[in-house]
């Protein structure tokens, strides 16, 4: 039945902003921005007059991350800390951690902790570092590296 994944997506409140932190931040790439209205954004979301812009963003690994700005109906702001249901987070492998780490605190990103070593929970789970951000619209974000 399921064949692979297409994309992942998070609905932001600032398009260009969340661009700006995917990409010029943390290194992904973005395709052109694409404006949607009428029958199939409204077909999409099932409401009247709906309306967004939209702009997928590519991982190093052709993974497609979907921005999307929702023009009409204007959505709410919702607590996105990771222990609520239903909330998401996007993790990213890099190849060095601490470098990693160093280099977005020097740009200004604040890490919740320092970077710390995960238990091993499952042998095809191998043990790594991770980091935890928050990017636009409190947007988790995940480091994972290998121990060094």
């Amino acid at each position: 039945m399921i064949t692979g994944m297409d994309h992942f997506s998070f609905t932001v409140s600032n398009l260009e902003e969340a661009i700006h932190f995917f990409c010029d931040v943390l290194g992904l790439k973005a395709n052109p921005i694409v404006e949607r209205k009428g029958s199939f954004p409204e077909k999409l979301v099932g409401v009247q007059g709906a309306g967004y812009r939209l702009c997928n963003v590519l991982t190093p690994d052709n993974v497609v991350l979907e921005l999307m700005e929702y023009t009409y109906p204007k959505g709410t702001t919702l607590d996105l800390n990771t222990w609520n249901t239903g909330v998401a987070h996007v993790a990213v492998r890099v190849d060095d951690i601490q470098k990693t780490y160093e280099e977005l605190t020097r740009k200004g990103i604040k890490f919740r902790d320092e970077p710390f070593i995960r238990p091993l929970s499952d042998p095809k789970n191998p043990q790594g570092v991770l980091g935890y951000i928050k990017g636009p619209d409190n947007i988790t974000v995940e480091f994972i590296g290998p121990v060094k």
